[in-house]
C-alpha cells in the first residue's frame, strides 16, 4: 500500500514535474529569473566582509566593551594616589569690635581688633602596604576588560555570519519560490490545455490552480520571511535609511581543518576568553584578600605645615612644622577580620566558576564538533541520495513515456528527489555555519580581526568618532 505524500511536498512536486513539460512550451521560466536577476541588481549588494567591518565600527556591545576598558586603565591611577603627595591650605580671618562707657565722665569708648591666619600644609603617605595588592588587582581589571573585549568582537561577529547566511538562504528560497509559481502558471495552462483536448479529466485542471494558489501564498510567506531577515541584519549593522535595502552574495565557502575533539578542546582552554576571565578572577579575588591583609600593616606619613598668623597692634607671626607619624591598626572593631573571611569564601567562589566555565567550554566544543562532523557526513549521503534520486526518477520518466510506469510513480519519484536536493541545500548552509561556530567554539573565529582591532592604552586617550 502506497503513503500519500503531505500536501506542501506534493504541491512542490506537481510544480516541479512540470519542468519537463512546460519548458518545451515556452521560456517564460527563463525570462522571469531574468527579471529577479535584474531588479537584485539594481540593491547594493553587502558582502560578508563588508558586514564584519560595519559592525565592528557601529555594534553598542562592541562600543560598550570599547569604553569598559577606558574605565579599567583608570584603574591602576586611582591605585597609585594612594601613595602621591596631598596639597592643602587654609585661610581665616576674623574681626571684632568692642563698646565701653564711663558713665561719669558720660563718655563711650570703641575699640576694635582683627586676625588673619593662613596655613599650607604637605602630606605624603610614606608606607602603604595596601598600594600593592591594589595596584595589581588594577592591572588585572584592565586585562579582563580586554578579553570581553575581544570576546564581544568574536560573538558580534558570529552573530553577524548567522544573520548573515540566514539571508542568503532566504534569498535563494524566494528565488525557488518564483519559478515555482511561474512553473504552475505552466502546469495550469498545459491541464487546461489538455483538458480541452479530453485527454485528462477536469480534476487535473482544479489539481493544477490549487498548486498554483499555494505556491502564491509560500512565494508571500517567504518574502516576508526575507523582509524579517534582512531587517534583522540591517539592525545588527545598524543601517538607516535606503542602506537597509541591500542584497547579499555568496562569500567563500569555510574550510574544515583536521583536528580531533581532544586538540580542539586544548585550543580552546588556550584561546577562549570567557575561560580565561574566570582565571584572572581567580586572581583578582587573591589580590583583594592581600588588600585586606595588608591593612593589618602599619602606615608611615610625613607632614610638612607651615603657618602665617597676623594680629592687629601685634606682630606677625611665621611658624613651620613637620611631622613623621606612624599608624598601627590593633583593632577595627573586628571588620577586617569579616572582610578576611569573605575574601577568602570569594576565591573559593571563583575556582568553582573556572570549574563551571571549564564545563560549559568542553560542552560547547563537544556540540560544535559533532555537529560539523555530523553534517559533513550527511552531505556525504545527500549527495549519494541525490545521484540515485536523480536516476530513480530519469528511468520513470523513460518508463511513464513508455506506458510501464504511472504518473504517481513519476510524482513520488519527483518528490523523492525534491527533498533530497532540498536537504542537501540546507545542510550545505547549516554546514558553513557550523565551521564557523567550530571556529568560534575554541576562540579562532575571525582571530585576525579581533586580534588586529586597536584597543585604547592610554587614559589620555581621545574617544573614537562613532557613526
Amino acid at each position: 500500500m502506497k503513503t500519500t505524500p503531505s500536501f506542501f511536498l506534493r504541491f512542490r512536486a506537481l510544480a516541479g514535474a512540470a519542468v519537463f513539460t512546460a519548458l518545451a512550451c515556452n521560456g517564460m521560466a527563463g525570462e522571469s529569473s531574468k527579471k529577479e536577476n535584474a531588479g537584485a541588481s539594481a540593491k547594493k549588494v553587502i558582502t560578508l566582509e563588508e558586514a564584519y567591518n560595519l559592525t565592528l565600527a557601529s555594534d553598542q556591545s562592541v562600543r560598550t566593551a570599547y569604553l569598559e576598558i577606558r574605565k579599567a586603565n583608570l584603574l591602576p591611577w586611582s591605585a597609585l594616589t594612594r601613595l602621591t603627595p596631598r596639597l592643602s591650605g587654609g585661610f581665616s580671618y576674623n574681626y571684632s569690635e568692642s563698646r565701653s562707657g564711663n558713665f561719669i565722665a558720660n563718655g563711650t569708648l570703641l575699640s576694635s581688633a582683627n586676625s588673619r591666619n593662613a596655613d599650607l600644609s604637605l602630606q605624603q603617605t610614606l608606607v602603604d602596604f595596601t598600594f600593592f595588592p591594589a595596584y595589581r588587582l588594577a592591572k588585572l581589571s584592565g586585562a579582563s576588560a580586554r578579553l570581553q573585549y575581544q570576546l564581544s568582537l568574536r560573538t558580534v561577529l558570529f552573530g553577524v555570519a548567522k544573520a548573515y547566511y540566514e539571508v542568503l538562504k532566504q534569498q535563494q528560497v524566494v528565488e525557488l519560490d518564483a519559478n515555482t509559481v511561474s512553473l504552475a502558471e505552466n502546469q495550469v495552462k498545459l491541464s487546461q490545455n489538455q483538458f480541452d483536448a479530453g485527454a485528462v479529466s477536469k480534476v487535473d485542471v482544479l489539481r493544477a490552480q490549487s498548486t498554483l494558489e499555494t505556491a502564491r501564498q509560500t512565494l508571500i510567506a517567504d518574502q516576508n520571511i526575507l523582509e524579517l531577515n534582512r531587517d534583522t541584519l540591517a539592525n545588527t549593522l545598524n543601517l538607516q535609511g535606503a542602506a537597509r535595502t541591500f542584497d547579499v552574495t555568496q562569500p567563500k565557502d569555510a574550510t574544515e581543518a583536521e583536528r580531533s575533539f581532544e586538540h580542539a578542546l586544548t585550543q580552546a582552554y588556550l584561546n577562549r576568553e570567557d575561560y580565561k576571565i574566570s582565571s584572572i578572577a581567580i586572581q583578582q579575588n587573591v589580590e583583594q584578600k592581600n588588600a585586606v591583609i595588608a591593612q593589618y600593616a602599619p602606615s608611615v606619613s610625613a607632614q610638612v605645615s607651615n603657618n602665617w598668623a597676623a594680629q592687629s597692634n601685634s606682630p606677625h607671626n611665621d611658624a613651620w612644622g613637620a611631622t613623621v607619624s606612624v599608624n598601627v591598626p590593633f583593632f577595627t572593631g573586628g571588620q577586617r577580620e569579616i572582610d578576611l573571611r569573605t575574601a577568602t569564601h570569594n576565591i573559593s567562589e571563583a575556582k568553582i566558576a573556572l570549574e563551571t566555565t571549564a564545563k560549559t567550554v568542553e560542552t560547547d566544543v563537544k556540540t560544535t564538533w559533532l555537529q560539523v562532523q555530523t553534517l559533513r557526513e550527511t552531505i556525504k549521503s545527500l549527495k549519494t541520495q541525490v545521484a540515485a534520486n536523480q536516476q530513480n526518477y530519469d528511468d520513470l520518466v523513460n518508463q511513464y513515456k513508455a506506458g510501464t510506469a504511472t504518473s504517481l510513480d513519476t510524482q513520488t519519484g519527483l518528490i523523492q528527489l525534491f527533498v533530497s536536493r532540498t536537504n542537501l541545500i540546507t545542510q550545505t548552509f547549516q554546514y558553513q555555519v557550523a565551521l564557523r561556530d567550530l571556529e568560534r567554539s575554541i576562540a579562532a573565529f575571525q582571530n585576525e580581526r579581533v586580534k588586529g582591532v586597536r584597543l585604547p592604552v592610554s587614559v589620555f586617550e581621545p574617544l573614537p568618532t562613532q557613526p
